[in-house]
């Protein structure tokens, strides 16, 4: 299907906003592409990670790179609904005997981002989970009901939350991203530079405009055809396989979820990558682990997944790898394993024909570097040759 020229902008600003974001806050393209992603679907996420992981900071740059309208807030247990949601109006009061709220910039962020989200008190949950559901700000005091300008939410916190009476909150949140400290050499360094070397003041590459334009193209994905089958078809063949798989090895994936929640974000990853066949399954499986309720269960998704795929997950795997030994200068152990990619036989999954996409994709990845590992090699070499 042909891209409107206003999507193709939309989708080059988005892109932008995105590489700023990974060169800012390194090591972290996963977590990067799922908030990015939870924009464009118009839902909610929450971070889950040690203290000191950039969460806070990936928030306010993403806010900043969007000119976003953003409300912010550190929550303890201590935290009251007046904090949050602004004072009452004593003069009106008084005066009227009008039970009336100063609203805090909450009101009119399109982007709100609640540190240790889950320490929130009852008064708080039922003002966040109306908030988050419906786009208005509920008076837990007044019962006034006032609509609030929330795009997406996000969250953070240390831990998944236990009591029963979070439950619901948790719920709202449409993606769940787990991650921890950096543990790779290549990245901490890359991480100092950026920090040191390469600081620079963050302004915007886009506006809330390119999110909105491809949220509407998303919902228009939704109800089209892609290569002359309709994406809801396209979507049940490459992902309810999956769903029924994670089921049955005791992982819940509700039905909500399952017809609400994910084709808007399979969408939105073909809204913002491209619309084609094999991105398809590309986004179920970089989206489906983000749907699980704990970081064991994520680990557990993405196992299954990789089981599922058979020798194209192994494919993929092997180019993970490779793409690693390039970040660490062993050109010839990647050079070999890129090889073993691009002779892979598609034959051999003549039987799974919703694979070979996948498959193609891999192999020409697999092309490219094999290309500019070659091209390095050789660069090395004069280089060497001149000393």
């Amino acid at each position: 299907m042909s891209v409107p020229q206003e999507v193709k902008n939309a989708r080059h600003n988005v892109k932008q906003v995105l590489n700023v974001l990974n060169s800012v806050v390194i090591g972290h393209d996963e977590v990067n592409t799922m908030l990015v992603l939870a924009l464009i679907a118009k839902e909610h996420a929450v971070m889950i990670s040690p203290p000191g992981t950039a969460k806070t900071m990936t928030i306010k740059t993403l806010a900043k790179l969007l000119n976003a309208s953003f409300y912010s807030y550190l929550l303890t247990k201590f935290t009251s609904d007046i904090e949050i949601l602004g004072p009452f109006d004593i003069p009106a009061l008084r005066e009227r005997g009008d039970l009336v709220r100063k609203w805090t910039k909450i009101k009119d962020a399109e982007i709100v981002f609640l540190d240790e989200v889950f320490k929130a008190n009852s008064a708080i949950l039922n003002a966040l989970l109306a908030l988050m559901q419906e786009r208005i700000l509920y008076d837990p005091m007044s019962g006034a009901e006032v609509p609030a300008k929330l795009w997406s939410l996000f969250g953070a916190s240390n831990e998944v939350p236990q009591d029963e009476e979070l439950q619901a909150l948790y719920d709202r949140f449409s993606i769940r991203i787990f991650f921890d400290y950096l543990n790779d050499d290549v990245l901490i360094l890359k991480a100092l530079e950026a920090r040191w070397l390469n600081g620079h003041e963050i302004k915007p590459v886009a506006s809330m405009d390119d999110v909105r334009t491809l949220h509407g193209y998303t919902i228009t994905l939704i109800r089209s055809r892609i290569r002359d089958m309709d994406f809801i078809k396209l979507y049940h063949v490459n992902v309810i396989n999956f769903v029924k798989e994670l089921r049955a090895k005791g992982i819940i994936v509700s039905d909500r979820t399952i017809i609400e929640k994910l084709p808007k974000l399979l969408a939105a990853y073909l809204a913002l990558f491209g619309v084609r066949l094999e991105n398809v399954m590309e986004g179920a499986i970089k989206i489906l682990p983000y749907l699980a309720r704990d970081r064991s269960e994520h680990e557990q998704i993405k196992k299954i997944i990789m089981e599922g795929l058979g020798e194209v997950g192994e494919l993929a795997e092997k180019l993970s790898r490779a793409k690693e030994l390039i970040r660490s200068c062993r050109l010839d152990e990647a050079e070999k394993i890129l090889q073993e990619i691009v002779d892979f036989d598609l034959n051999k999954i003549a039987n799974k024909p919703w694979l070979k996409p996948r498959a193609e994709a891999i192999i020409a990845q697999a092309r490219e570097y094999l290309n500019k590992v070659a091209e390095t090699k050789e660069m090395l070499k004069k280089l060497a040759g001149n000393t």
